[in-house]
């Protein structure tokens, strides 16, 4: 009787492990590829001639009167990381967006703000 109990011990914390590691599976994107296609698009500073350019491959530009700065971009959560054409090293800030509002923390942790077009 000891011999069964320890036995079907043993299977419930197999199978229980094997639940364990099967919960943990493949990561899901969607909340990434919500963010990401939430950014396409064009956003402008209501303070200034400064524009962001997203585009779904990516890509895009950063637009200060007349004077463009390309990047590749990524998005995680509500975390925004822009590599400047030229820079290795990436810009990484918290974004969030909010309706036809981009909040985006510039280098110095201030909000700055952005209307998409």
């Amino acid at each position: 009787m000891k011999k069964t109990i320890k036995v079907l011990l043993i299977l419930t914390v197999l199978l229980a492990t094997m639940f364990a590691i099967t919960g943990c599976g493949k990561k899901d994107n969607k909340n990434e590829e919500a963010n990401k296609n939430e950014i396409v698009g064009v956003w402008k500073s209501p303070l200034g001639d400064y524009t962001y350019h997203f585009n779904e491959d990516g890509t895009g530009f950063y637009d200060v009167s007349g004077i463009k700065m390309d990047f590749t971009y990524k998005t995680s959560s509500n975390r925004l990381s822009i590599t400047y054409n030229g820079n290795t090293t990436p810009f990484e800030t918290d974004f969030n967006i909010n309706g036809d509002t981009l909040n985006v923390k510039d280098s110095y942790g201030n909000d700055t703000l952005y209307k998409k077009q």
